[in-house]
């Protein structure tokens, strides 16, 4: 029986070819779309979800609340990890993470071969205790036991040893600090799981002058620099552990807060939900979006129902052709049962022969979906069984989505009235017709929106007034002390070249992380009515180098050395939360309170508020000092676009002639500010192509049915025609049914798009207004491809020879 079905359904198959081929061209992309959007969404999805025990994993981050502000981390002080380990009986185990303060590479040596590397922490020796790693070199137990112990990811270990045995091989990793030899220990394969903490290589944290420094913190208070990770106690309650964290900072640190003016709260974030929930600021690495994940999973739905609705659509509409093929089989004894199953197996055929055609074009789009995405994402059966029941349950899926209805309507018609000369049509087919186009045309037309609304915003980003100069502007990185004591002579060395225009330095950048922060207090306030402001070291170049806009006052002199004591510059931010009227903030004092001292600042001049992270974030307060002996991190030059290779090249040599040995590594600050939204751009772009997927396959659903309203009205045509109507009066009264229900459609995605577009613009704190021409070029665009759809089959018919539609009767 299954075999005469399936004989049958490819019988019908190839009897309307046309029918076939809008089908299975609509329904092939449509899966490979979606095949693609679950390989992004389990790759997003399975994020720390290999660990042991890990719904015993938690991170403990901090709440700081500083007057009407809050600010959450998820880092934590020095001794919290050890602390909770050692009394409190819910906590099994605890290790910390370290990203060293003003480290963002190290620079990794080996025999006569250097290389600056990023993603290098500094971990406690349990650190592989608690998180699962694939190791495929050394033993995750007791990688880490040692001081000057590191374990490397694969990637790393070939880079540098090749195919030797990389175990107990010594590099050396320096760092602005020193130069420090390391054991190879462990080598693990960073590809095999994804984690929220993306390391290239981990050191044991008492290694390195910094981590030593760090390790051995007794602050409570301040020095949130940590990530604390713990495993509970099989059945130990996290609510409950939490609820002791408030009594712990009393014990430890409150008189202290008290003195410095703010309070704190620690709290559990569960491991497996950080990369996709958490708000924490300072990740450690990398996050991803849920709203995101929730987006794509919605995207992928659509474009597989308006796939489904041709389906629905055609073979509804191919009623009349199948209507006495259903009367016959009837009449000599099919049950409607049976005709059901003959009418699922046609949509069993389609839906697989759709399925091998979406794998093949999955495959050939993969490579550009992965640059898409900036993932390594594969289609292999051979290394993921799991995929082929994710395919086999959207064949079925599909199959019952695109067929149960067809085969319900068609299933259902009389034989009396088939061969009366009564099809069995029902008024309600037409109307699911209808209804089944507006819908296609909702989504698609509200995805429109939605992308160019996303586009818009993208565009104010990038043109964006920051409230410094960020084009034209290389910023050097400098990693090691040797670097960071030759700063002098490299700015000088740079200065000479004819492209640089100015240059400065300073330990840390816009758009870059920054850890220095402290509160203060202006004259004539309590020491607990403080402002929370970031610090910024530098020299007196560095603010003319980014041209900081001044609103008073002056920026650093080198002429006046008194400068670098208690002279500083401020932000409109900083010095309105001080109570001072930014024009008139000069010469005003403000104080701040450390180790039980009032120190005093002077306030010489202030700058125009501005933009140090992303456009998602409030603008901070920001105070800037200039410190001699102070080692900077970074060198900025200001540089003009005119020749600007032979400029690098240039400047490429001036370091090595005073960092022989150093690898020589730059970027430019606009390009480093555009990565803060890197996410929300791939987002664009991805959400952009499958727009255009929507549209291709609503589109070919309405050429289906307007080829078919055509062929229906064949002799309704030719006698108009006969009778005297043009070609513009056959055109419009083949095409006026679809672009009313295209408008319909518009009529209702529009709220619709509204209304989420202004959810996401809500996300950052500075954003365009809502463009009200984006959803008329939405709509716009919409109808004019479904006209010109509609109409390319309605010009078709008006053409045609009436004498061979009329021949007949």
């Amino acid at each position: 029986m299954l075999q005469n079905y399936l004989k049958i359904a490819l019988r019908n198959l190839f009897r309307f070819k046309g029918f076939t081929l809008l089908n299975t061209v609509g329904l092939s992309v449509g899966i490979a779309a979606c095949l693609l959007i679950v390989q992004h969404l389990r790759d997003e999805l399975r994020f720390d979800r290999h660990h042991a025990q890990i719904e015993r994993l938690f991170r403990v981050g901090t709440s700081f609340n500083i007057g009407d502000e809050t600010n959450t981390t998820a880092t934590s002080p020095a001794p919290l990890a050890w602390t909770l380990a050692q009394d409190y009986p819910e906590v099994e185990t605890a290790a910390r993470l370290l990203k060293a303060p003003s480290i963002n590479q190290y620079l990794v040596k080996y025999e006569n071969r250097s290389y600056f590397e990023q993603k290098g922490y500094l971990v406690d020796s349990t650190f592989f205790r608690l998180f699962s790693y694939d190791f495929v070199a050394g033993n995750p137990e007791t990688a880490l036991n040692e001081p000057y112990s590191v374990v490397l990811s694969s990637a790393l270990a070939e880079k540098y040893f090749g195919g030797q045995n990389p175990l107990y091989q010594t590099i050396r990793i320096g760092d602005p600090n020193g130069e420090y030899e390391f054991k190879v220990t462990g080598v693990f394969d960073e590809k095999t799981y994804r984690s929220h903490i993306d390391g290239n290589f981990y050191m044991n944290i008492r290694s390195t002058a910094s981590g030593q420094r760090f390790h051995n913190l007794t602050e409570w208070a301040g020095n949130n620099l940590f990530y604390t990770y713990v495993r509970l106690r099989p059945g130990a309650d996290p609510a409950a552990l939490t609820a002791k964290l408030p009594a712990l900072v009393e014990a430890k640190a409150g008189e202290r807060l008290r003195t410095l003016g703010f309070h704190k709260e620690h709290f559990l974030e569960p491991v497996s939900e950080i990369y996709l929930h958490s708000a924490a600021n300072y990740p450690v690495g990398p996050t991803g979006d849920i709203s995101l994940v929730y987006v794509f999973i919605a995207i992928a739905v659509f474009i597989l129902l308006i796939a489904c609705i041709n389906f629905v659509n055609l073979a509804t509409a191919k009623a009349t052709i199948r209507a006495r093929e259903v009367g016959v089989r009837k009449v000599i004894g099919a049950s409607r049962a049976m005709l059901i199953q003959q009418f699922m197996s046609e949509s069993f055929v389609l839906s697989a022969l759709a399925v091998v055609l979406a794998i093949a074009g999955a495959k050939i789009f993969l490579p550009w979906f992965n640059e898409m995405t900036g993932k390594e994402l594969r289609i292999d059966f051979a290394q993921d069984p799991a995929l082929l029941a994710w395919i086999g349950g959207m064949t079925i899926f599909t199959t019952f989505l695109a067929g149960s209805y067809p085969a319900l309507y068609l299933s259902r018609f009389s034989p009396a009235n088939i061969f009366r000369g009564k099809s069995g049509m029902h008024l309600s087919a037409q109307q699911v017709r209808r209804a089944l186009v507006v819908l296609q045309f909702i989504v698609s037309v509200a995805l429109i929106q939605g992308i160019l609304v996303i586009r818009q915003q993208m565009i104010y980003i990038q043109n964006k007034d920051l409230g410094f100069e960020k084009d034209a502007r290389i910023v050097v990185q400098m990693n090691t002390t040797k670097s960071m004591e030759n700063y002098p002579a490299l700015r000088q060395a740079f200065l000479k070249q004819s492209g640089v225009l100015s240059a400065g330095g300073s330990r840390s950048i816009p758009g870059g992380p920054n850890i220095e922060d402290m509160l203060f207090y202006g004259e004539g306030k309590a020491p607990d009515e403080t402002v929370h402001s970031h610090l910024h070291i530098i020299d007196p170049s560095f603010l003319p180098t980014m041209r900081f806009g001044l609103v008073a006052g002056r920026f650093f002199e080198e002429s006046r050395p008194a400068d670098s004591l208690q002279a500083v510059v401020v932000s409109e931010a900083m010095a309105r939360g001080l109570g001072y009227p930014p024009e008139n903030a000069i010469g005003r004092k403000f104080f701040w309170n450390w180790s039980g001292e009032v120190h005093t600042q002077e306030i010489i001049g202030v700058v125009r508020d501005f933009h140090a992270a992303s456009l998602r974030s409030e603008i901070d307060a920001h105070t800037f000092f200039w410190s001699h002996g102070e080692q900077f991190t970074y060198l900025v030059a200001s540089v003009s676009t005119q020749a600007v290779k032979p400029l690098i090249n240039a400047l490429e040599n001036s370091w090595q002639q005073i960092n022989p040995g150093e690898p020589f590594e730059f970027y430019f600050l606009d390009d480093k500010l555009q990565q803060a939204y890197l996410t929300d751009q791939r987002a664009a772009r991805l959400i952009s192509a499958f727009t255009l997927l929507a549209l291709f396959i609503s589109c070919l659903g309405l050429f289906g049915l307007a080829a078919f309203s055509a062929e229906s009205r064949t002799k309704e045509i030719g006698v108009r025609k006969v009778l005297g109507a043009s070609v513009s009066n056959i055109v419009s009264l083949l095409s006026k049914d679809f672009l009313l229900l295209v408008l319909v459609a518009i009529a209702i995605a529009t709220p619709l798009a509204w209304y989420f577009t202004s959810q996401w613009l809500q996300a950052f704190h500075y954003h365009i207004n809502m463009p009200w021409w984006t959803f008329g070029v939405a709509g716009m665009t919409a109808l004019f491809l479904a006209l010109a759809t509609v109409s390319w089959q309605s010009v078709r018919a008006a053409l045609a020879n009436p004498v061979q539609a009329l021949r007949n009767e």
